[in-house]
């Protein structure tokens, strides 16, 4: 790709002490089958040569920054997506996975001219432990097509989790993510879902009903960190959401999600427990996230 040519697409990883998987990672970028993107890497002050080995990849089209400090999730997420060149963006968590045709899928749905006013598309996705192996084949709370912003946070709050998936599942328009405030930690497990719905503001979701990506439950996840405290930050999103008329949540629609997110944690925390790695190398939380 020539210096001054836009990519249509620019994947960025935002990264901190990721070596056990950060190659994998990056491999996974590379090797879509959709090449007309740039690759940033933004590494918050690692100290375990994620860096290092974030620099062995010899590729054009990668450019590698590493910050002078910590800045901690929020920060480093927001700074990933702040020097964007692409039409259109994707965030990929520094131990997550893409699938060959991802990006290729991605963005034919985007340039399709039915997809007018479609301000976020989605896959679904594998879900695999810390050793690569699929525990889940596929995830999907939500069938394939188009989707309005109340139909699906209303969905989100009946079933009380995550319908759209997590980062590594989008992929937005540059331009509709400079009219949101960013990403944001205020209820910090659901920095992801609180972006997909700032996006949604401004048009539809369209979900691809196929695992395009893989989400990694490993003990050096966000997810596997937060631990008991899913619950109680997932309760407190919901009831952020359904305090927005413009999602018309109903009063049955949170008690009915309260009991599944309920269940929801309970089930996360028992499926962390059992697979995201050995607790021996588990970190403190203000540590982790990135």
């Amino acid at each position: 790709m020539g210096e001054g040519k836009r990519p249509l697409v620019t994947v960025t990883i935002p990264m901190y002490n990721n070596a056990r998987f950060i190659e994998e990672t990056i491999a996974s970028v590379l090797n879509q089958s959709f090449t007309d993107f740039e690759l940033l890497i933004y590494d918050d002050n690692s100290t375990d040569g994620s860096f290092e080995l974030a620099a062995s990849f010899a590729d054009s089209r990668i450019r590698l920054i590493r910050n002078s400090e910590n800045l901690g999730p929020e920060g480093n997420w927001n700074k990933a997506i702040s020097s964007v060149r692409g039409r259109f963006v994707k965030l990929v968590c520094g131990d997550d996975i893409l699938y060959p045709t991802c990006l290729e899928k991605q963005v034919a749905r985007f340039l399709d001219p039915r997809s007018s006013g479609v301000s976020l598309v989605s896959s679904q996705r594998t879900i695999i432990d810390s050793q690569g192996k699929a525990l889940i084949k596929k995830v999907n709370f939500l069938d394939e097509g188009r989707k309005g912003a109340e139909e699906v946070v209303r969905k989100m709050v009946r079933m009380g989790t995550n319908i759209i998936g997590e980062p590594v599942c989008g992929l937005f328009p540059a331009e509709v993510m400079g009219r949101t405030r960013g990403y944001s930690a205020v209820v910090p497990y659901t920095i992801d879902l609180d972006f997909w719905l700032q996006l949604l503001a401004h048009g539809d979701l369209y979900v691809i009903d196929e695992p395009l990506c893989a989400f990694r439950i490993s003990d050096v996840s966000w997810s596997s960190r937060i631990g008991e405290q899913r619950y109680d930050q997932f309760l407190e999103f919901m009831e952020l959401a359904a305090a927005d008329a413009s999602h018309g949540v109903t009063d049955l629609d949170l008690f009915i999600g309260k009991i599944n997110c309920a269940v929801q944690s309970m089930t996360s925390l028992m499926g962390f427990k059992l697979f995201a790695g050995s607790p021996s190398e588990k970190r403190p939380l203000s540590a982790m996230f990135q």
